[in-house]
Formats: C-alpha cells, structure tokens, sequence
C-alpha cells in the first residue's frame, strides 16, 4: 500500500515547495500534482517547474486552458482512479492537512473500522497584523509561524464551505470542491476529524479573487455554481472596508493563536462539532439529484 498525493495548481504557486515539505513530513510516498496554466508561454510554469526540480519532482502532467469549474474534479479523478486500493491526500496547494495520529496510524485506523475516506474542515491562517504578506519559504515551518492566527474566516466572512475530504481511497469518488464523497464508508468525525490549515491569504490573494470574480463572472471560466463569485466579492469587499486587513479582531471569526499541531487551536472541539454534520442534509439532496442525473455536475 502506498500513501499518495494529489493536486492540481496553477496560477499563485509560492506554497509548492513548504507543501511538499509539509506532506512528505506527513508520510506521503507519492507525489501526483499536475500542473495548470492559462498560456503555455506562462513563465511561472518554469519557476514552479525548477521547484519540483529541487524537491526531486516532476510534475504528472502540464494542463494549458481555462481554470473551468469541472476541470481540478476530473484531474483529481482521472489520478486517483489508477491507484483504486492505495489511499490519497487530496488537497490544494494552501491546505495543510493535520490529524491527530501519524498518517501511517489514521490509514491504519481507517483499515482496521472498514473506513473508506476521512473528512476535516478549514482553519484559515492569516497573519497576527491581519495583512496579507508573501509566504516565507525560508525554512520548512516559516509559514506557520507567519500567519500565526487560525480561525473561521471561509465559514463566517465568506459563508462558504469549510469541509472537505481529505483523504481516501482511489475507489471513492469526490464531489466537486472534495467537499464531500459520492462513495464509500467515511470516517465518523467524532472518531476522527482533520484539520486543514487554510493558507490562502497570502499577499497574492486580493489579486486571485479579483481574477476569479472577472474570469466567472465574464463566462471566461465556466462555474458550475455561481456563489463561488459572492464568496470572493464577499472577501474583496472586507479588504476595502479594514484598510486591505482582514479584521483578525472580530470575534466573529474565532481567530486565535496556533501553532504546528493538530491540538494547538483550542478551539477545535467547537469547530467539530458545529461542522461535523452541518452538510449532512444538503448533501443527502445532492445525492438524491445526482442519483436521478448522474451527469451533473455537483
């Protein structure tokens, strides 16, 4: 049994490097990350490139289009579906997974219950100040220390889902986003419940959303659901209203002090339990309409 990885990035990739960094600590053997761009003369596609390079990588393959909707899901799907029995990491390339037990434990764990793929829910991490510095890559644990806070910011500012599938089996099928699975036996989350460090807003971010509302909102990106467009304007919008800061003060968004562990936020409890079923009925009615069209695209 191998322990893989897979992701695709494209457009801001200063994370790649901390990210290999962070999975390969974690016990992934694997790595299956393809490349996205826009234009094939993108001259980050070297920069990122020579980064594998570095890290002993070679990118699974190089994919020149649109950042449509469809096309992270069918990627993730046409990998993981070479390798049905091993397990893998799904995640993009800010989402930092942490368990409560070494990887080689929880895959065990999962083993032993019949479990076919784990869940966990976003704790975005933003600097202590609120601003939106550049990722620090000068050693593996830089950018925990920089964006010192974690809290509920997709959740409660951009009102957007916050939970995702995170690891599985190549068997199981993912919906859109990984935010929930059409297949196989999940892990309870009062059993077991990862945590995603959310490292999205790093000093790229004003510019990524305001790309993503333009591309979506003109039709050059194709969007299965449209509340991906208010969810970025929602988060463009608070930047213009605390001086381009996040408002790491509001009490709303639960942010608070963390570290590099999977017990450093003390707030977890809470978190889990708000979560853990909050999709549970929503997902049901998904489930019901992809049975009666399974060629939506949900």
């Amino acid at each position: 049994m191998v322990v893989r990885f897979i992701s695709v990035v494209g457009g801001d990739t200063s994370l790649l490097g901390s990210a290999i960094t962070h999975y390969r600590r974690l016990g992934v053997q694997e790595f299956h990350i393809v490349r996205h761009a826009e234009s094939a003369d993108d001259p980050g596609v070297a920069a990122s490139v020579e980064v594998m390079r570095k890290a002993g990588l070679t990118f699974s393959d190089i994919v020149v289009g649109p950042w449509h909707e469809h096309l992270n899901p069918a990627l993730i799907r046409e990998a993981m579906s070479r390798h049905p029995d091993d397990w893998w990491v799904v995640a993009d390339l800010d989402e930092f997974q942490l368990y409560p037990d070494e990887l080689p434990a929880v895959i065990a764990h999962c083993e032993r219950r019949g479990y076919d793929h784990v869940s966990g829910a976003f704790l975005d991490r933003v600097a202590a100040d609120g601003t939106l510095p550049e990722p620090d890559t000068s050693h593996p644990d830089a950018v925990w220390h920089q964006y010192g806070l974690a809290g509920l910011l997709t959740l409660r500012l951009l009102r957007a889902r916050p939970t995702k599938v995170t690891l599985a089996r190549g068997r199981v099928e993912l919906a859109y986003g990984q935010h929930t699975s059409w297949s196989g036996r999940g892990a309870p989350p009062a059993d077991l419940y990862a945590q995603v460090h959310h490292f999205k807003w790093t000093g790229s971010a004003r510019a990524r959303l305001a790309r993503r509302v333009a591309a979506y909102a003109s039709g050059r990106w194709e969007v299965n659901d449209p509340v991906i467009i208010e969810e970025s304007r929602a988060f463009l919008t608070h930047l213009d209203a605390h001086d381009g800061r996040i408002d790491v003060g509001d009490p709303t968004l639960a942010f608070l002090p963390c570290g590099t562990t999977y017990h450093d936020y003390t707030g977890w409890p809470r978190v889990t339990a708000e979560l853990s079923h909050a999709y549970d009925e929503f997902d049901a009615a998904r489930a019901r309409r992809r049975q009666a069209d399974p060629t939506l695209r949900i």
